[in-house]
């Protein structure tokens, strides 16, 4: 999520900070803030990111309380699905296929392939979210809630309580694959008696738009 000078509304990335000094400078016209106030303007929870959500994203009210959220689906589908067809066909057809066709049992060859088994799930569950998954929030008028993240009626519900979250924040995570290649994740926290973490597949404005539901909801649980 993008940080804007509050002089001009020009756009500030992080060459422009100074962490140690909290001193934001704005290349464009020379303004010189503070950096925690841009966080603070940027976190605080507006109507107009809460009631208009971004594309992708949806908010309904009820008389059980607000369900809000947004879909997980990318564009890297269009990778994915031919990749993980290959995958399929090749690996598991190969190891698996053939002893079918065959109608023989290898002990060898279906140990081999238990790996590849296993990493075709893993990977055609990663597929299917970014082809029609989504992360939805449920909050109840008496502060429980639930985090449903999944496809259609198949997925992973996780429940919290308002009441005793202490804060709601993003964290960002350094995620590291098999080839030791690095990227950066970001999720949402709810913090307090317990931990709740999610959020990953969401895009940063779709992210932005549960994290400041969940916070305008929590600021009033505690007014």
């Amino acid at each position: 999520m993008a940080y804007t000078c509050e002089n001009c509304s020009g756009p500030l990335h992080s060459s422009d900070f100074n962490v140690g000094t909290d001193v934001a400078l704005c290349p464009g016209c020379g303004h010189i803030g503070r950096l925690s106030d841009l966080v603070k303007r940027r976190d605080a929870p507006r109507a107009d990111t809460i009631f208009y959500p971004p594309p992708g994203a949806f908010r309904r009210d009820s008389f059980n309380g607000p369900v809000f959220g947004a879909t997980t689906r990318s564009p890297i589908a269009f990778f994915l699905v031919p990749f993980m067809l290959v995958w399929t066909g090749g690996a598991l057809g190969g190891i698996y296929g053939t002893q079918i066709i065959k109608g023989e049992f290898n002990l060898f060859l279906s140990l081999f392939g238990v790996p590849f088994l296993l990493g075709a799930l893993l990977f055609w569950g990663i597929t299917l979210m970014a082809i029609a998954g989504r992360v939805e929030v449920r909050v109840h008028p008496d502060g429980r809630g639930e985090v449903f993240t999944g496809v259609g009626r198949w997925g992973r519900t996780k429940t919290f309580d308002l009441a005793t979250v202490e804060a709601i924040n993003e964290e960002t995570l350094l995620v590291r694959n098999r080839r030791n290649h690095q990227s950066l994740q970001q999720q949402i926290v709810l913090t307090g008696r317990s931990r709740l973490a999610f959020g990953r597949g969401l895009s940063d404005d779709r992210r932005h738009f549960v994290l400041q539901s969940l916070r305008a909801l929590h600021s009033g649980t505690r007014d």
